[in-house]
C-alpha cells in the first residue's frame, strides 16, 4: 500500500478508536483540521481524506464552517426477527416517539394496486392508512406507512396512534403478525421526506416494504423509510442443505 493511503487510515482508525471507547460522545466536536495536522504530522490533504472517509462510514457528520462532529451510533436490526418499532426501540434501550402525520379511511379502486394484491383485498375495499414519524431518543428515525384492513379493525382510528404500538393494537383484535415478507432497497430521500426525517435532500435512505401475516392471513402492508446514517441491518444465513438422488 502506498505510504499517503496507510496514513490517512492510520488517522481515520485512530479518531475511530477514540469514537467506539467513547473518548467522544455522540455529537461531540472534533478537533478542527489543523488541530489533526499538527497531532498526526499530516498533510491537509490527508487529514481531509481521513475525515471522509469516516463520514463515509457513518461514525461522524460535518456542518460547513463549523466542523465535524462524531454521528449517533448506527442501530443494528434483524431483518430475520419481527418487531415493532417500540419492541425493537425498548429492546436497545432507546425511548420510542411517533408523531401522526396522517390517519384516515381510503379506498383503493385500481384493480392493479399492489397494496389490495398483498393484503388480498377487493377493489373499492376500505382500508386503514396511517403515516407517522418514528423517534428513538428524539431523533427522526423512520418514516413508517401502515395499511390495515379495516374490517378486521373496527375502530383503529379512534386509538391512540402516537403513544400505542400498532402491532399491540392489531393483537387486541386477534391478528398481530406473527410472520412477514420484506424487501429491501437502497434509495436517496427526496426533499419532503428528507425534511421529516431532518436530513439533506438526497441523503441515503432503506425503503422497506413488508407485508405482514397473522396465522397465514395478509393484515398489514407497510412501506417504511430509514434513515441510512441511523440504520444497520442485519440477517443470519444458514446453508442450503439439497437432497441429492444417485
Amino acid at each position: 500500500m502506498h505510504k499517503n493511503q496507510s496514513v490517512y487510515l492510520d488517522i481515520a482508525e485512530s479518531i475511530r478508536n477514540d469514537i467506539e471507547k467513547r473518548r467522544l460522545g455522540a455529537h461531540a466536536r472534533l478537533p478542527s483540521e489543523p488541530e489533526l495536522v499538527r497531532r498526526f504530522g499530516a498533510a491537509r490533504a490527508t487529514v481531509r481524506r481521513a475525515l471522509a472517509k469516516l463520514q463515509n462510514d457513518g461514525l461522524i457528520y460535518s456542518r460547513r464552517a463549523v466542523g465535524s462532529f462524531v454521528a449517533e451510533p448506527r442501530i443494528d436490526q434483524d431483518l430475520d426477527q419481527l418487531f415493532s418499532f417500540t419492541e425493537f426501540m425498548v429492546y436497545h434501550g432507546i425511548k420510542p416517539a411517533s408523531k401522526v402525520i396522517t390517519a384516515e379511511a381510503q379506498r383503493i379502486d385500481s384493480p392493479d394496486s399492489p397494496l389490495l394484491r398483498s393484503l388480498a383485498l377487493r377493489p373499492r375495499a376500505k382500508v386503514w392508512h396511517v403515516r407517522r414519524l418514528r423517534l428513538g431518543g428524539k431523533q427522526p428515525l423512520v418514516i413508517a406507512n401502515t395499511w390495515l384492513p379495516a374490517a378486521r379493525f373496527p375502530g383503529f382510528l379512534a386509538q391512540d396512534l402516537e403513544r400505542r404500538s400498532i402491532y399491540d393494537i392489531m393483537n387486541e383484535a386477534g391478528c398481530k403478525p406473527t410472520d412477514a415478507i420484506q424487501t429491501m432497497e437502497a434509495i436517496t430521500l427526496a426533499p419532503q421526506e428528507a425534511k421529516l426525517l431532518d436530513v439533506a435532500p438526497g441523503s441515503s435512505a432503506f425503503l422497506i416494504r413488508r407485508v405482514a401475516y397473522s396465522k397465514g392471513v395478509p393484515v398489514e402492508y407497510a412501506v417504511d423509510y430509514y434513515r441510512g446514517d441511523r440504520t444497520k441491518f442485519r440477517v443470519r444465513l444458514g446453508v442450503l442443505e439439497r437432497s441429492h438422488q444417485d
